[in-house]
Order: C-alpha cells, then structure tokens, then sequence
C-alpha cells in the first residue's frame, strides 16, 4: 500500500486543545468547583500583600471587624467599672454608742475575737520558731493570717471588711484590752530584709 492511504491514529493527529479539553472533562466535578472557589479563598491569605482591590477589601473589613469586636469587649469589661458609683462612706457616729453602724457592744466583742486569735497566731509562731525568729518576718507572716480571722469575723457578723478593721484599728487605738488583759501591740518591728532569703 502506498503512504498516502495511511490514516493517522486518533492519538497522532489529535491537537493540545483537544486533549486540554479531554482532560479537563476527565477531571471529578469537586476538583473543577474547588478551583473556581481557590481564587476567592486566597483573599483571606492575610499571610502576604494583597494584590487586588478586593483582597485589600477584604482585608480592611477583617481589620475593621476585628477592631469592633475587641471595642466591644473592652467596653463591656470597663463599662461596669466607670459607670459604678462609690459605695456610700461607713459613718463615723450616727447615734450615741454607734460607731461604724455597730453598737460599742458588738465592737468589743469583735475585737475580742480577732485580739484572740492575734495572740494565739504570736504564741504559735515562737513555739515553732517560724522564719527562724525573724522579727519582721513572722510580723509579715502574722498579718496573712490576720486577713485569714477577719475575714472569718466580718462573715460571721455580717459586716463588711471595712468595718472590721475599722474595729481593730479602734480597738488598738482605744488601748482595749485583749484576753490576757493587756491591749494589743500597736507598733510592728521595723523593716528589716533577711540576708538569706528564699
């Protein structure tokens, strides 16, 4: 036969638009869609420069939505703060006996308690030696537990912090006495930093 009646195969004289084409309806309908979504998808790359007027869209509004969320936030957290009023001043005196809206009986009887567990907390600490003697130190120490009974004292009375230890001050100031019968210490040792602390 001569070379003139030779056809050429399907796979010879087929042209790359036609396979282009081919390929592109062999290809999974999931695979077509997620390249028409990839380009949408690259505005959010906040990794790099936008490079077109709608990634610097979308990157202005991400910043500007983002800016309103935090405003939000910190608004709501200091609102509350700014916008309180201060709690009304303890009076000092409102009726004959009354001090800090408490009879002088009950201010007593406070002291008493925390005057108590003052010396109960002094005499443990030089029965086990704390802080190895370390005047300021044990003070330190002394005065955690103190806000630990006064705590404790304001619960049990119903009666704010403030007023507790508006009582104590009164009462080291007035010179009560305590349960031994002497008034409590109403100095503290001066600062002195342990040279080995810690």
């Amino acid at each position: 036969m001569s070379g003139g009646d030779e056809r050429p195969s399907a796979g010879q004289g087929a042209s790359p638009a036609r396979d282009a084409g081919a390929s592109v309806a062999r290809e999974p309908a999931a695979l077509r869609e997620w390249r028409k979504i990839l380009p949408y998808l690259q505005l959010f790359d906040f990794a790099r420069r936008p490079s077109s007027k709608a990634a610097w869209l979308v990157r202005v509004a991400a910043v500007g939505i983002a800016l309103f969320a935090l405003w939000r936030r910190v608004d709501a957290a200091t609102q509350p703060l700014l916008a309180a009023k201060p709690p009304p001043a303890i009076p000092t005196e409102e009726i004959e006996d009354y001090r800090f809206r408490l009879p002088e009986r009950v201010r007593r009887a406070i002291f008493m308690e925390l005057a108590t567990a003052e010396l109960a907390e002094r005499a443990r600490a030089i029965q086990a030696n704390t802080w190895k003697g370390h005047l300021w130190s044990r003070e330190d120490d002394r005065g955690h537990y103190e806000r630990v009974a006064v705590r404790s004292v304001a619960a049990r009375h119903k009666i704010s912090l403030s007023q507790t230890y508006l009582v104590l001050d009164e009462g080291i100031r007035e010179r009560w006495p305590g349960p031994n019968g002497e008034p409590l210490p109403a100095t503290t040792p001066p600062l002195d930093i342990r040279s080995n602390s810690w």
